[in-house]
């Protein structure tokens, strides 16, 4: 199906916690990173994949060449785990990759890939833009999926569903002018708003974010995440090493004041963080994070931190907000060191298959 016959008010943006047909990574550590740093992440990576892959098929994006032989080596025991050839570069695939979402048209189900123009965080001199960081566009081939274009620039980790039509995203982020410029007198968070609602967004809750955050500019991952029955952990700092972002107090009164786009309000619960003491890493660029994991079938997968009486509050709050899933908590911290958490390595993509008819894809 050709991109422009998508009609975009027709498609729906799963929940995380909804049955995955697989987990989409990458093998690949950018040059950027030192060979000391890229075997951490390496070994990082390997516990992720191998953690997701006992709950379901890990579809591995590896460049050729030495990369790709690698992978083929480290991941043979595992026939959950397909490696694919593919021009990738770096392993940040939730903000790299397109969100898969569902496509309805006449009792026709099908996934599709939205296309986010994602821009390098910003597109910085730091951060420019890829030839790996265009895997929406470059590689649709991989993923035999329609694309569906977007106005804006947003980034995978910027965005928070809850399936149902629900939206949270941070302004710090969104409507930072290195991804969306200001163009003359509109109002940017309503035409953003407005081309969310072409996506089956029918509710937007706008948070404040982080706007010191230097690289990602304060996803909503770094300190949200949503959980069923109109559920949202959100991290809460208590620590007398460190002091919580400037809008935190700010955004979580927001989200108790929200409803979603069916009225409801929501049930926010804290999540206290790690103390900076226990942390492995520069504090400054550390992302110590609990809820920034992966709702894999069955299974969520998040950080832990060394912190061992934080470590055992996340991991019970994420076991009330996910019952039935087992809790596994991995120690990231070379990933963490790099900013970035599990989810930040992972893009799920919706469980599907062919009506009995043939005619169409529907999902589970």
């Amino acid at each position: 199906m050709a991109q422009n016959k998508i009609r975009k008010a027709c498609i729906r943006i799963p929940a995380e916690w909804e049955p995955h047909e697989c987990c989409w990574m990458a093998w690949a550590v950018h040059r950027e990173w030192s060979a000391r740093d890229t075997a951490r992440i390496k070994r990082d990576l390997t516990k992720v994949v191998h953690a997701i892959a006992r709950f379901e098929p890990v579809s591995l994006l590896v460049p050729p060449g030495h990369a790709y032989r690698e992978a083929c080596k480290r991941f043979s025991d595992c026939s959950a785990v397909t490696v694919i050839e593919a021009p990738v570069d770096d392993f940040w695939m939730r903000d790299i990759m397109p969100t898969f979402a569902i496509h309805t048209d006449g009792g026709r189900r099908q996934v599709v890939a939205i296309d986010w123009n994602f821009n390098g965080w910003g597109g910085t001199p730091e951060r420019r833009v890829r030839a790996g960081d265009q895997l929406a566009k470059s590689a649709a081939s991989i993923f035999v999926l329609p694309r569906v274009e977007t106005s804006f620039v947003a980034e995978g980790g910027a965005l928070a569903f809850d399936g149902r039509g629900t939206l949270i995203t941070t302004r710090s982020c969104l409507l930072n002018p290195n991804r969306n410029p200001l163009q003359g007198e509109a109002d940017r968070q309503q035409a953003i708003a407005s081309e969310f609602e072409k996506l089956g967004i029918q509710k937007t809750i706008w948070l404040e974010g982080d706007t010191s955050e230097p690289i990602t500019s304060g996803h909503i991952d770094g300190y949200v995440l949503c959980a069923p029955g109109n559920k949202v952990l959100v991290e809460s700092i208590d620590d007398p090493d460190s002091e919580p972002p400037f809008w935190r107090e700010h955004d979580v009164r927001l989200l108790k004041q929200a409803r979603t786009s069916h009225g409801r309000k929501l049930k926010v619960e804290r999540v206290l963080a790690p103390r900076k003491q226990y942390l492995k890493g520069d504090p400054d660029s550390f992302a110590a994070n609990y809820l920034n994991a992966y709702i894999a079938n069955g299974a969520v997968i998040a950080p832990r931190f060394g912190d061992s009486e934080r470590d055992e509050l996340a991991g019970e709050a994420l076991a009330r907000a996910f019952p039935g899933r087992e809790v596994i908590p991995l120690r990231i911290d070379a990933i963490a060191a790099g900013g970035g958490g599990i989810r930040c390595l992972t893009q799920p993509m919706s469980k599907w298959r062919k009506t009995p008819n043939g005619s169409g894809d529907e999902n589970i």
